[in-house]
């Protein structure tokens, strides 16, 4: 212990020596350490372990799954009560909806959002509120109470954090409920979002029959020792048991689990993740080898010092030692300034997320320092010391003895044991830049192509917001078309509105609605291939206020009354997949199986983007006359030709001015509003790209300082080649020509190790081969240039050394 101790303070009194060379080692490994960890903190928060309810292993998301599209569904109420009720494999099997409420009463009328939940949903996973219950399962029948159970921050935002408002009531959307249960602080249910009120699920009579719509998520937690695929096995025969007695609703229509952790692994982006934390260990592997080409040379120039220690009586092993106790004091200090770059990174992650897209985020986006990411930091410190600053301890704990004490073949001895290793580190630098270069490539490539989809319309200049008449003061349509009617009449005529309209769902609204279709003149569908088309009730301004452009008949009109004939204006992939061989103007539409209305096609419209789902073709969407179908669920839109916040005020006066109780939510610019939904695929190319660029930088050091240290090694063989007749540009021709040796070395190998990791990204990647040869020539040709540059200062250093003053310092 004495021995160590002694070492340790020798080594401090050894780095305070040269603090130039030990800032630089600290800053170097400082960026690595801080990139792996924050990338490991994403892996495991996000990733790996989500999900914080008790035994989360047994937890799994049902869905009902087309076994012949592969498509991912919803369940219906009928389907989910047989999938609880049959299964043998699961302890409880839990069903929500998630919704928004108008909450009114003591301060401002607020929209927020909640859901509708199963009795069984809190006891599912595991959950307990701090203060009052859950739900009975009396409380979750059609017509009872109507209790409801707040999150810690609304009972505390919006209730003054009163217990004695436990069991009083609150107004949502009208009607009255008692407070029977408040969350503690940390509950998140992440596949809700920012959920803040859940009710009783109390299916209406219509939705316990309907098998046709599914708008129910269902949650299970699994028996111990059963697996999640022994489950699926065990609910295959109750999906095929359901097709068979209900063919027409459950044709095709299978059951598919997914583990919690998984599902939410998929929302967050897994695949990014991964492919970012091998980048990141990339860096740190670059960051290394810096570090070690460094020692190499600290180490080679103390090996006259090493050698008068052994030659004095000291062991191979305890100069090693002693090399070894210097370099971990720099690795500890660059962990624990790396750990601060990890949480500062952490927090600037968090804050590029938009605010409405962080509750779709275990944690709500936020990435915490905890013993884990200690530890991690702590021990790729100490792997790192041991890995990258053994070999220079090993060179310098062997001299030659006579040679090193006599001060005479120190250059040579320094080029001939360092070359190699020298060389080694090139290589390595350049393979692990082009791996973590070619994913930045792919990545903006993909984002570029996501930035010049047409998405059908002009999103510029327009506000929207969100309203939802309650139930229980408007259930006559009649009320709800008068509210929408008088509402654009004051909004059209506000400062700058050039256009204003409204519609059941807007492109890139978080969600939209589709229904079955069926046409006149044909024969019925098979069960399990009904058309289906996504459906927007619409007031006649909407196209115009939208920005959508008319491609042949008319848009839907004020002559479109509700006691006009039906009508619908469909879009341009409707019209081509369902009537490719005659035209789709006059044929008549039936929406929905059990509708009896036939809806005349006046119009057809050019095809709209409505989520972020690029890599799919336009799907069939239409649009009918609000007048003629009522929806208290309506988005504004509102075209000006100024600044769409500064209408911002003047609709909440507006609205106000018809109902003083009814809230508007989600008031922000249309673009804006497609930023937040673009913003993932932002978010994984800025960060893939920054680590990539921060790759290219470290690698470019890390080579100029390898080859700065080769060419002082060889600075006699420089001054010999002068001396012989060999010009300057030779010199500097061969300098180079080591480089490019050694660069097109690395970029095999890091060709190999790009097209390895884009493996990862082929699912992400919609659009973008993973093996695009202009994106890997590009990402060599960005390298190559840079290591050339860092190759060339070297080179011009050489051509200009004096032979003269090189043999005599020889």
């Amino acid at each position: 212990m004495q021995t160590l101790l002694q070492d340790l303070r020798y080594g401090i009194r050894m780095l305070a020596k040269t603090p130039g060379v030990v800032i630089l080692i600290v800053l170097t490994l400082s960026l690595g350490i801080g990139g792996s960890t924050l990338l490991f903190n994403m892996v495991r928060q996000w990733v790996l372990n989500p999900v914080s309810f008790p035994h989360a292993d047994r937890l799994a998301v049902v869905w009902e799954i087309d076994t012949k599209k592969g498509w991912i569904n919803q369940a219906s109420t009928p389907d989910y009560s047989d999938w609880r009720d049959q299964n043998s494999v699961f302890e409880n099997l839990a069903a929500w909806s998630t919704t928004n409420f108008n909450l009114t009463g003591k301060e401002r009328p607020e929209r927020i959002l909640g859901a509708r939940v199963s009795a069984n949903f809190f006891q599912t996973l595991g959950a307990q509120p701090i203060m009052g219950r859950t739900f009975s399962p009396q409380e979750d029948q059609t017509g009872s109470g109507k209790v409801a159970i707040l999150s810690y921050g609304l009972w505390h935002d919006r209730l003054n954090a009163d217990p004695s408002e436990l069991g009083k009531a609150i107004t949502l959307d009208g009607d009255s409920y008692t407070v029977i249960g408040v969350m503690p602080d940390d509950f998140h249910f992440t596949l809700m979002g920012r959920a803040n009120i859940w009710v009783p699920l109390a299916p209406t009579d219509m939705e316990r029959t309907d098998r046709v719509n599914g708008w129910l998520d269902v949650v299970g937690r699994l028996k111990p020792d059963v697996t999640l695929s022994q489950a699926q096995k065990a609910m295959d025969p109750i999906a095929l048991r359901l097709e068979k007695l209900y063919p027409a609703s459950n044709t095709n229509s299978g059951i598919f689990l997914n583990s919690l952790r998984h599902e939410i692994g998929k929302h967050t982006g897994d695949q990014g993740i991964y492919m970012g934390f091998c980048i990141g260990i990339c860096i740190l592997l670059i960051s290394c080898a810096n570090v070690a080409g460094i020692l190499l040379a600290r180490a080679l120039a103390r090996q006259k010092e090493m050698a008068l220690r052994i030659s004095l009586g000291a062991s191979r092993w305890r100069v090693v030692r002693q090399l070894l106790t210097e370099n971990i004091w720099l690795f500890l200090i660059s962990a624990l300034l790396g750990i601060l770059l990890a949480k500062w990174g952490g927090e600037g992650i968090t804050n590029l997320i938009p605010f409405q897209n962080r509750g779709y985020l275990p944690n709500y986006g936020r990435l915490y320092v905890d013993f884990s990411t200690l530890a991690y930091s702590v021990a790729i410190a100490l792997f790192s010391a041991l890995a990258f600053g053994l070999t220079p301890a090993l060179h310098t704990s062997k001299p030659d003895l006579t040679a090193t004490l006599k001060d005479a073949g120190g250059s040579a001895s320094v080029s001939l044991r360092g070359r190699r290793m020298r060389k080694i580190l090139i290589v390595l630098e350049v393979s692990l830049a082009l791996t973590s270069l070619v994913p930045a490539g792919l990545m903006v490539e993909w984002l570029k192509n996501i930035y010049n989809v047409d998405l059908g319309f002009q999103p510029a200049h327009v506000l929207v917001a969100q309203i939802a008449l309650p139930e229980a003061a408007y259930a006559d349509p009649r009320q709800v078309a008068g509210f929408y009617n008088r509402l654009m009449e004051r909004v059209q005529a506000l400062p700058q509105v050039t256009s204003s309209g409204a519609g059941q769902y807007v492109p890139f609204g978080y969600s939209y609605n589709s229904t079955e279709m069926f046409f006149e003149g044909r024969p019925a569908p098979e069960p399990g291939n009904v058309p289906s088309t996504a459906i927007s009730a619409v007031t006649p301004g909407y196209f115009s206020a939208l920005g959508l452009q008319l491609n042949r008949g008319r848009f839907i009109s004020d002559q479109d009354g509700a006691e006009a004939p039906a009508t619908i204006v469909i879009n341009q992939a409707l019209a081509d997949r369902y009537f490719p061989h005659q035209d789709a103007l006059g044929q008549r539409i039936q929406l929905g199986r059990d509708s009896m209305v036939l809806r005349t096609v006046v119009g057809i419209v050019k095809n709209v983007r409505l989520t972020t789902n690029f890599n799919r073709p336009p799907s069939p969407g239409s649009y009918i006359p609000f007048a003629q179908s009522p929806s208290r669920s309506m988005t504004i839109l509102l075209r000006t030709s100024g600044e769409p916040l500064a209408l911002a005020t003047g609709l909440r006066q507006a609205v106000s001015s018809l109902d003083k109780d009814q809230p508007i939510s989600q008031v922000v610019s249309l673009t804006q509003l497609i930023s937040d939904q673009e913003a993932p695929f932002r978010i994984f190319t800025q960060f893939t790209g920054f680590f990539g660029l921060l790759a290219l930088f470290l690698a470019a050091i890390g080579i100029y300082g390898t080859m700065a240290y080769i060419v002082e090694g060889r600075t006699k063989e420089m001054g010999i080649r002068l001396a012989l007749g060999a010009s300057p540009r030779d010199v500097m021709q061969l300098v180079l020509a080591h480089s490019v040796r050694l660069t097109f070395l690395g970029m095999l190998f890091g060709l190999a190790g790009a097209l390895a990791l884009s493996q990862l990204m082929g699912g992400l990647l919609a659009g973008v081969s993973v093996t695009d040869p202009r994106i890997y020539l590009g990402a060599a040709v960005v390298l190559a240039a840079a290591i050339l540059l860092a190759s060339y200062l070297p080179a011009r250093r050489a051509m200009r050394v004096n032979p003269m003053v090189a043999l005599r310092h020889e």
